[in-house]
């Protein structure tokens, strides 16, 4: 297994059978500080197996199956406490969406960053995957982000997925997940071609969506996540996890004068958090 040393970043490779039961401290060879390590516990009983009443329905296998397949390509083992809770989030998000949500409009693609950062990217593309604002789209959002607090407060009383858990105990499927929420636009440019990118970014963690209260609306939603509008392509692949983790609003209101985007959702919200009349 891996561990790091928060204070410098720098990664050890630990063999999980020379660490004693009740954990142990190593020093980091890179700034000398002490890195306490522990056994894993995350083994836990298959809690994905699918119910022998819906075997037969075809959907249900056929959602079942990518399901699970999405995860193990991301590395999770089946029995483990980490792939339990990625799949009871993917059956909320089912459950709110529709069981054919990966083929819809709003499509949810579960990307696996990199190990070494020690956190995954569910993301969701779709018109509804927009921050809500007075006389916009429907916006799936709050819904899903209950959905999702429901699930942690059932299923992780322990704050096991968390950016505390994280950063005290660095295992890399530890995960502060973030969840982005993406509107995707077509941008005509001056030239006469078109450059796709995101118009609109939300990003949210964990641990924002666990102390979201009963029946959220999205009110105050850039308090709790990072939002960036732009009418010009979006690119936050330069950000850091601390960055993409830390709540604020980004508005980026001028043209590219090279680019024309005239997306109404992207003006609406614009206009609606910018103060605009």
């Amino acid at each position: 297994m891996y561990v790091q040393c928060v204070p410098c970043r720098k990664k050890y490779r630990l063999d999980p059978a020379r660490i004693p039961p009740g954990g142990g401290a190593v020093s980091c060879k890179g700034c000398g500080a002490k890195l306490h390590v522990a056994p894993r516990d995350n083994v836990e009983a298959d809690a994905t197996r699918m119910p022998v009443t819906k075997a037969a329905h075809q959907k249900e296998v056929k959602w079942h199956d990518r399901s699970g397949a999405m995860l193990r390509s991301m590395g999770y083992e089946s029995k483990t406490a980490e792939y339990n809770m990625m799949f009871f989030l993917l059956r909320e998000f089912r459950k709110r969406l529709g069981i054919t949500f990966f083929d819809m409009g709003c499509s949810a693609r579960v990307k696996h960053v990199d190990r070494e950062l020690m956190y995954n990217r569910l993301s969701f593309f779709g018109d509804c995957c927009v921050p809500p604002f007075p006389g916009g789209p429907q916006s799936c959002v709050p819904d899903l982000l209950g959905g999702m607090a429901e699930v942690l407060r059932a299923k992780d009383s322990a704050r096991r997925y968390c950016v505390d858990e994280l950063l005290r105990v660095a295992y890399p499927d530890s995960f502060p997940m973030l969840v982005r929420f993406v509107l995707g636009v077509g941008f005509e440019a001056s030239y006469g071609e078109t450059v796709y990118g995101s118009a609109v970014q939300m990003d949210i963690t964990l641990d924002a969506v666990r102390e979201l209260p009963d029946q959220y609306d999205g009110a105050d939603l850039e308090r709790r996540a990072r939002i960036e509008i732009s009418r010009t392509p979006i690119e936050t692949g330069h950000l850091t996890l601390a960055e993409l983790m830390t709540p604020g609003l980004h508005l980026n209101p001028e043209r590219d004068p090279d680019l024309r985007c005239a997306c109404p959702v992207v003006d609406g919200l614009l206009r609606h958090y910018g103060g605009q009349p």
